[in-house]
């Protein structure tokens, strides 16, 4: 049956199951061939969102840098996760974070991030989460929207120092915004702004015409 739904959705969307996770309506579909995770009006895993991470990370070299540790802020059904291990072979410990259980159900059972090795999952909010948080990675990917919004707090001045906490000397911070509004624009800036505040350095990165994902770096002085 998903051979047939997957061959269909090349024709149109498939849609598989509907559901309700913390934060909004969850829906898995059949897109291209390929099972997604859609909210209600943004793709969350394994869509346009994973294409945008794919060519980000491409674009940082990541696999190049060889981090030694790894933070993904909002997890979803672990899109980054799968990225870093299936395609780029990056074995480094990786944290997923994400305050959704639903989520996190949808990544274990029908996206089997468990076959990945040495993944700690963690259900918490991501921003009490890193503020909380003792150890410092060479790689910390923040995704953390509500539809296409950035969640609640995560343009806040606490949460950046926070992610400077997390981010190890020579380590690289990347952080997706969505700008596609004045006050999403906004967001995006002040999101900008901090990190200009925080780390050594910043820049910035547009994916798909509204996806500006954010990179940061800092090093010892």
């Amino acid at each position: 049956m998903s051979f047939l739904k997957s061959l269909l959705s090349y024709a149109w969307p498939v849609t598989e199951w509907k559901g309700q996770g913390k934060y909004g309506p969850l829906n898995l579909v059949w897109e291209q061939g390929q099972l997604v995770v859609n909210s209600g009006h943004a793709n969350q895993s394994y869509g346009n969102l994973h294409a945008i991470w794919q060519q980000c990370l491409d674009d940082q070299h990541v696999a190049g840098r060889s981090p030694r540790s790894i933070l993904i802020l909002g997890f979803g059904a672990g899109s980054v996760a799968s990225i870093l291990r299936r395609e780029m072979g990056i074995k480094a410990p990786i944290t997923g974070v994400d305050g959704d259980p639903e989520m996190l159900r949808l990544a274990r059972e029908r996206f089997k991030v468990g076959r990945f090795q040495d993944l700690d999952l963690v259900l918490s909010d991501a921003l009490a989460f890193a503020e909380n948080h003792h150890r410092r990675h060479d790689l910390v990917v923040v995704d953390l929207c509500h539809e296409l919004d950035l969640a609640p707090g995560v343009d806040g001045g606490p949460f950046i120092a926070a992610l400077r906490n997390c981010t190890a000397a020579g380590g690289l911070l990347c952080f997706n915004t969505i700008v596609y509004s004045e006050t999403s624009r906004q967001r995006s800036q002040r999101v900008s702004s901090l990190l200009r505040h925080y780390f050594d350095e910043c820049n910035e990165h547009l994916y798909q015409g509204i996806n500006r994902v954010l990179t940061a770096t800092w090093t010892t002085h």
